[in-house]
């Protein structure tokens, strides 16, 4: 069902978003003789507020296998110089 086809649209298309293709707004009709800059700000910072990046969580899992690998290149990096400075 189609409602509201005498209302003002403004569509914002690039939400640099990873969840939002586009973002619709439907103009109050006490609105829609208003600037259309005005318009276009408004919804720019609506829209600015939605393009937060998801947070990502960081499991237990995950810590322990970026400090485990961190250690491992640490010690081969020690072990290699010390290889290295003895041979020289």
């Amino acid at each position: 069902m189609i409602k509201g086809v005498n209302k003002q649209i403004l569509e914002v298309t690039n939400t640099e978003n990873p969840y939002f293709e586009k973002i619709i707004f439907f103009v109050k009709p006490e609105y829609k003789n208003e600037d259309k800059q005005k318009l276009q700000k408004e919804a720019e910072a609506i829209s600015a507020i939605t393009q937060k990046p998801p947070k990502i969580k960081i499991g237990k899992r995950q810590i322990i296998r970026t400090v485990t690998s961190s250690l491992l290149f640490t010690s081969a990096g020690v072990a290699l110089s010390f290889i290295i400075s003895t041979f020289i």
